[in-house]
């Protein structure tokens, strides 16, 4: 039992630190506390999205005695304002009630005033159809009813018009009413703490609670520093949050975790190698069919410049990391995104233009880096920006941190980049037709209409053989000086074009397969 002699508690009911996770986040509430034995703290307005088994408490310098925390309504809090609210409305109508009456009054005076008038027009009618017609003995009263029935239509019109914007008052009042009673049923955790520390000391006592329905995405800036071989990374975090509990001027730290995950190592289990017989099949050729795509450029977008700020603050957590937003933020608890700066990188890049026309035929430029930022670059969104603007929009995988990735800066507009078939054809090979030959010959085709030389990094596909007794060779009709790569089967060639310049490279190959295969329409 609490003593009733302190019941005069420490309260609080903002946030002050949140960590957000990808499907959750853990909020702090922190208050300071003047020290003694079992003192009494209150939290209140605690949103009911907060988890049950997650309230945890923790006191400088001190010990946590005792929690409890319960879901209670609001209807304390909110009793003033309904009681404010109904005493407005009961005022307006007593005088909405009085209006009625005085436009009663002055429509009855309206109708007498007519009837008058009516009655006035008959004995005037009469005296004109007399010897000796005297008119003027009615004027007075006919002018009189008029300006009855004048004043009766002008206050009937004024008490009208009040009658309307009370109304309006009455029906803003009851939806406000009605508003605040809906807040008043809600539900809230209140938490009870009970701590101690050493008295005449002020120490910081914080609540901690996980919440659920909230989650934050990051996205970046790749903004290009082709003359310092150079890119600026700028990160953003996109937050949401539907705890019904708004985040003002908080804290805010981003973490790469996910507490829903089951952190339960896995276990093997018995691997079984077993086998069935089956009857032997004949060998197929297999080709894989090409497609001639074409890039699409970005849509448009504002590049407005990233934030000058330092690499961003993080904190490594073993196998999660939680960066730090530099300025405290604000995010709304009703779902609305946020989308808050969180650091940028300088990063040292290489960059070139890469051609691959089988697959585009252009030039795309391209940056390699090497992630130095202090944490892992998680899958997002990047805008890709040079001097022109927003040049390209893509997905970023994920990067650990010290690897190596590339980023694409869209199309370089002054290179064109064509690729043409020379040969595809088939024929027989070796003294008894043992084999079949296939050859390929195809020709690239580079123009640099620009007004500077650029070296273009040209590539295609050589086939890379699966089978020993398929041969795979490079025709003596390819143009030197090309690379490839025994991994990939990938042929590269360095091309350097001076402005204006025109140049063309051929790529040919040879595939010998046996007979005995199906050749699968090949």
């Amino acid at each position: 039992m609490i003593p009733l002699s302190l019941l005069i508690l420490a309260s609080t009911s903002n946030a002050d630190r949140v960590v957000v996770f990808p499907d959750r986040a853990q909020v702090t509430r922190v208050t300071q506390l003047t020290c003694g034995a079992r003192v009494p703290v209150k939290f209140e307005n605690i949103p009911p999205a907060a988890g049950a088994d997650s309230f945890r408490a923790r006191v400088d310098g001190g010990t946590i005695d005792g929690l409890r925390s319960e879901v209670v309504t609001r209807e304390k809090e909110f009793s003033p304002k309904v009681d404010a609210l109904i005493t407005q409305i009961e005022a307006l109508d007593l005088e909405r009630g009085a209006l009625n009456d005085q436009y009663a009054r002055a429509q009855g005076q309206q109708q007498l005033a007519s009837q008058f008038t009516t009655v006035g027009m008959q004995q005037i009618a009469r005296e004109l159809a007399a010897e000796k017609p005297d008119p003027k003995a009615w004027q007075v009263a006919i002018d009189s009813s008029l300006a009855t029935g004048s004043a009766a239509a002008k206050l009937k019109a004024e008490t009208h018009a009040k009658l309307i914007e009370l109304d309006r008052k009455l029906a803003e009042l009851q939806l406000k009413l009605e508003g605040v009673q809906v807040a008043s049923q809600k539900r809230s955790w209140t938490v009870d703490v009970l701590a101690s520390c050493p008295a005449g000391q002020t120490a910081e006592l914080a609540l901690t609670y996980l919440v659920g329905g909230a989650s934050w995405t990051p996205s970046y800036e790749a903004r290009a520093d082709e003359a310092g071989n150079a890119v600026d990374l700028s990160t953003w975090a996109t937050l949401s949050q539907s705890t019904g509990e708004d985040w003002s001027q908080v804290d805010l730290t981003l973490s790469t975790a996910v507490p829903s995950q089951n952190a339960t190592p896995p276990e093997l289990k018995k691997l079984v190698v077993g086998g069935y017989e089956k009857a032997p099949e004949k060998k197929v050729l297999v080709r894989r069919e090409e497609y001639l795509e074409h890039a699409q450029a970005s849509g448009s977008d504002s590049g407005g410049s990233a934030q000058a700020q330092s690499t961003p603050q993080a904190r490594s957590q073993g196998l999660s990391v939680q960066l730090v937003v530099p300025e405290k933020s604000r995010v709304p608890g009703d779902a609305s995104p946020v989308r808050l700066f969180v650091g940028k990188s300088h990063l040292k890049a290489s960059f070139e233009l890469r051609a691959t026309p089988k697959l585009f035929p252009v030039a795309f430029r391209v940056a390699e880096l090497t992630n130095q930022a202090p944490w892992p670059l998680l899958p997002g969104r990047i805008d890709a920006f040079r001097s022109t603007g927003l040049v390209g929009r893509h997905a970023l995988e994920r990067v650990a941190q010290g690897a190596v990735f590339t980023i694409t800066f869209g199309v370089e507009d002054s290179v064109r980049v064509k690729r043409s078939t020379l040969e595809e054809l088939k024929r027989d090979t070796g003294l008894f037709n043992d084999k079949k030959r296939f050859t390929y010959a195809y020709r690239f085709e580079l123009a640099n209409y620009g007004k500077v030389p650029l070296d273009v990094a040209l590539s295609d596909h050589l086939p890379v053989s699966e089978m020993d007794d398929i041969a795979v060779s490079v025709s003596e009709k390819t143009t030197p000086g090309y690379s490839v790569s025994p991994q990939d089967g990938i042929a590269r060639w360095k091309v350097s074009l001076k402005p204006g310049e025109k140049k063309s490279v051929d790529f040919a190959f040879r595939v010998d397969v046996p007979s005995s295969y199906d050749m699968g329409g090949l």
